[in-house]
């Protein structure tokens, strides 16, 4: 029986820094700009695991649980570096799909002085998981499961909510193909057995018609909202605002996985919400003043 089972991307992240990045605004946008058809010179290049799935599942291991992750990747020479960063984590890897005729995902993640990115994404394997990768009577049995992105997989989302419609202890971070699902009517709060939905202010804005229907099925609501910290909903209570961690940032890649692992970890050992929103906050700032999503991921006994 596994503490915590993850379900989501797992791909390899490639970071370029670069002081000579163009950034330039136009209508209350900024744009990343580099001449067309030239070579540029960069100041680093770097190689990193990640993805929703991963980043939480090499999280909550650190944070002392059993733990084991749900994806889909290739036969090929990444999903060999996933694997093996996944066995130094003491991350289960037994539940992982591989597919000969798939490639492993990744990202291309540019990043500016200010330590903001733009991304570029193939989400390859990672975005193919179908009902039939789901191993109900693992989710049945885990104590608890976290659902990242799954490229809006309307079908094998309603399967894992289907397996833990009984025990329940689900937290869910939906990506933009998810928030989709809900805006269409597809996915509806009152059938998700989620007890944490995790979104940023911008998602939750996108899903305005829905938040009150959210807010009467879902016990705990986190809105991230960068540095500037947050709002956690709770059915019939005040709403708890936090603050963020002040931290020198590198690459924000992954803040938000580190906030849900360290919300949620304090959830699972009975913390309060304080100290669930505290824990959370620490663990993004600590992520933040690395290169990828991982490396500044804190124990259990750094967080506490």
């Amino acid at each position: 029986m596994y503490d915590v089972i993850t379900i989501g991307s797992a791909v390899m992240d490639i970071f370029i820094e670069s002081s000579t990045f163009d950034i330039e605004k136009h209508n209350d946008q900024l744009f990343l700009c580099q001449v067309y058809g030239e070579k540029n010179e960069v100041d680093s290049f770097e190689i990193r695991t990640g993805g929703g799935g991963g980043n939480t599942a090499v999280g909550f291991a650190r944070m002392g649980f059993k733990t084991g992750v749900i994806t889909e990747t290739g036969r090929d020479v990444l999903a060999d570096l996933l694997t093996n960063d996944f066995h130094k984590e003491y991350v289960a890897t037994n539940l992982i799909i591989q597919e000969k005729k798939e490639q492993t995902g990744g990202s291309i993640i540019l990043l500016g002085k200010d330590g903001k990115r733009s991304i570029l994404v193939y989400r390859g394997a990672a975005s193919l998981l179908d009902p039939s990768d789901i191993p109900v009577d693992r989710l049945e049995d885990a104590k608890w499961v976290h659902i990242a992105s799954i490229a809006g997989r309307a079908q094998t989302l309603k399967k894992i909510f289907h397996a833990r419609k009984k025990q329940r202890k689900v937290s869910w971070n939906p990506g933009s193909s998810e928030l989709q699902l809900i805006n269409q009517g597809e996915i509806e709060f009152s059938e998700i057995p989620c007890d944490v939905l995790q979104m940023n202010a911008d998602e939750w804005k996108k899903i305005e018609q829905f938040q009150k229907n959210a807010l009467a099925h879902i016990p705990y609501i986190v809105v991230t909202d960068g540095s500037d910290g947050g709002t956690i909903y709770q059915k019939n209570i005040e709403p708890h605002i936090y603050g963020s961690h002040s931290a020198q940032v590198v690459d924000s890649t992954g803040a938000g996985d580190a906030f849900l692992v360290g919300f949620v970890s304090a959830l699972i050992k009975e913390e309060s919400v304080a100290v669930a929103a505290e824990w959370g906050a620490k663990n993004a700032a600590s992520v933040v003043k690395y290169m990828g999503a991982k490396p500044g991921l804190l124990s259990n006994h750094e967080i506490a």
